[in-house]
């Protein structure tokens, strides 16, 4: 009898940790924290903010896209909508946080190169994967930087195609200068991180006296 007992409360200890476990795994899910892309990445094909160096005309141009999360997340994926018009065929884009109102320290930077045609398309997306790292503040403001990646390189950030409009910076030389615009089209996603409720601390602390409980029977 007595091992039918401590069987009986084994099963019910690892089925409960099972709950627990897969109540982890839910609270983790990939979220949106910022889209303005049409059905299937679509966006404006027509229309773009410019990206340009320094060797181009109008000169060197570089534009942010403001962005808040609504709760902490961690970074996996950015994906925009960048076009290509002359010049060495790329852009840097840079992830930074706000300086009063404006982009400021840069937290994460890469390039997009072999961007398409611009006017040819309204569905080539350009995607940043992210390992986990990059711990996003609910409630803070975060920039989307698009730079041209050489001196002669000129580029365009397709603006949305759902008519959503956000707080962008443009930048001609040193500063920067913000207002509400046509926001270019592109998606954040992440990992919300999920504080652990009080309520499966003291759950989990009864499953250790538990745990304790069938040694002591097994003794």
């Amino acid at each position: 009898m007595k091992i039918k007992n401590i069987s009986r409360l084994a099963v019910t200890v690892l089925g409960l940790m099972g709950c627990i476990t897969s109540f982890s795994i839910a609270a983790r899910a990939k979220s949106v924290i910022f889209n303005d892309f049409g059905a299937g990445h679509s966006y404006n094909p027509a229309q773009g903010l410019t990206v340009a160096g320094t060797q181009s005309m109008p000169g060197f141009v570089e534009w942010g896209e403001a962005f808040t999360p609504n709760g902490r997340f961690n970074l996996t994926q950015i994906t925009m909508g960048l076009g290509w018009l002359a010049g060495v065929n790329g852009v840097t884009v840079s992830l930074e946080a706000n300086n009063f109102g404006a982009p400021g320290k840069t937290l994460a930077s890469w390039s997009f190169l072999g961007l398409p045609q611009f006017a040819t398309t309204n569905r080539a997306v350009q995607t940043m994967t992210f390992a986990q790292g990059i711990v996003l503040q609910s409630g803070l403001t975060y920039w989307l930087v698009a730079a041209p990646l050489a001196t002669n390189t000129q580029a365009a950030w397709n603006l949305n195609s759902t008519g959503v409009t956000g707080l962008g910076a443009v930048k001609f030389g040193s500063v920067w200068l913000t207002a509400s615009v046509p926001s270019g089209a592109f998606e954040v996603l992440g990992n919300r991180i999920v504080a652990e409720p009080p309520v499966w601390s003291l759950f989990s602390v009864g499953l250790l006296g538990l745990l304790g409980a069938i040694r002591k029977r097994s003794a």
